[in-house]
């Protein structure tokens, strides 16, 4: 798979979340096989996802490194999911994916992004819809 085609499938499902009002996204080919995607989507009330991605993408396309931070108007921390190698984390049963809250860390299980794009879009402000 080539990276801009990953990249059109992410864009496809960032069109079809709820609340979104803009975003950008970027990629970089890391050959032979391997790309960066990375980018922002910003809801309508002023709450932004922030995306990253590491990927092999031959012969399918996989997840190396990710981290999904999802911030509040006033950029405080909603919640974020990554798989960085966190010495906190490591007593999770989920290790190295992990999920911060503004409690602290919880087992998670790797979700997709579109998976995380739900989540960010239920944190909209009733007000807001």
């Amino acid at each position: 798979m080539l990276v801009a085609d990953y990249v059109a499938e992410i864009r496809h499902r960032i069109l079809d979340t709820p609340h979104v009002v803009s975003h950008s996204l970027g990629y970089e080919d890391r050959p032979p096989i391997g790309a960066i995607v990375n980018g922002t989507i910003m809801f309508s009330d002023g709450s932004r996802l922030y995306v990253k991605e590491f990927l092999q993408l031959r012969p399918n396309p996989i997840r190396l490194k990710y981290a999904y931070h999802c911030a509040s108007p006033t950029q405080s921390l909603i919640f974020r999911y990554d798989n960085a190698r966190d010495p906190a984390a490591r007593p999770l049963s989920t290790y190295p994916d992990h999920r911060h809250t503004p409690d602290g860390l919880l087992p998670s299980s790797g979700p997709d992004l579109a998976s995380v794009l739900r989540e960010a879009a239920g944190y909209i402000r009733r007000d807001q819809q």
